[in-house]
């Protein structure tokens, strides 16, 4: 008798069960009539033209800066945003910045490297010291294109996904920061000239973290399964012992 792939099912199960999506829409931002008033601009003279946004003074020192101010107290949350010409940048998760301009919180790097790293990765920023650099992704040809980025910040667990994809590109566990705001960080080295004007950002968003339930159908035919696999190795032990 042909083996059931018990295995794939239980896993698709598991992932019905278990999976997370954004819900909730909190902030959105297209840039198509300029900034929102919601954003801090607290460092860079960040600007909004041709319907995108970017830092007229892109640094790292100090730290370009501008977050949702609406939303100061952020846990559980997605982040989603277009990249146009990858280049050096990033996006700020459970931050706070003070009026001293001292930062606290995640930031995850969009290139990076003054604009020669093809990937993606992460700081922990504590009282404005930033760590090292923490699982960097790469993949040939992200410099200089265009790219969607999600970032799910859940629990402990910070995971970005490039491009539609389900599987994460590089991801974060730190247990450092409760809460915060989400913002955007620019150090594309020409991002103050207005032709080229380097990386910059549009469509971003703010959503809600919702578990997907298991639908009850699905959740009976689980149970029904777990009971049919039961007899399935009953009678299996039996015939083995016949033999």
């Amino acid at each position: 008798m042909k083996a059931f792939p018990f295995a794939a099912v239980f896993a698709t199960l598991w992932l019905f069960g278990s999976g997370q999506a954004s819900g909730a829409t909190l902030f959105f931002d297209d840039f198509n009539s300029g900034a929102s008033a919601a954003w801090g601009n607290q460092s860079g003279t960040w600007r909004a033209d041709g319907g995108v946004y970017d830092a007229t003074f892109p640094s790292n020192g100090p730290n370009t800066y501008s977050d949702v101010t609406t939303l100061p107290s952020l846990t559980n949350f997605v982040v989603d945003v277009d990249i146009n010409f990858l280049n050096d940048g990033g996006v700020w998760l459970r931050s706070s910045r003070s009026a001293g301009g001292v930062i606290n919180g995640v930031l995850l790097v969009t290139g990076g490297s003054t604009g020669t790293n093809n990937g993606l990765y992460w700081h922990t920023v504590q009282n404005g010291s930033f760590s090292g650099i923490l699982n960097n992704q790469t993949a040939a040809g992200l410099q200089g294109t265009d790219h969607h980025l999600r970032i799910v910040v859940d629990g402990d667990t910070y995971s970005a996904y490039l491009d539609g994809s389900l599987t994460p590109f590089t991801t974060l566990t730190t247990s450092l920061f409760v809460s915060g705001h989400a913002g955007l960080y620019d150090f594309s080295p020409t991002s103050g000239a207005s032709d080229p004007r380097g990386q910059t950002f549009d469509n971003f968003r703010i959503s809600s973290v919702d578990v997907v339930p298991l639908p009850p159908g699905l959740a009976l035919f689980g149970s029904g399964l777990v009971g049919l696999v039961a007899v399935l190795r009953r009678r299996r032990v039996k015939a083995i012992a016949a033999t």
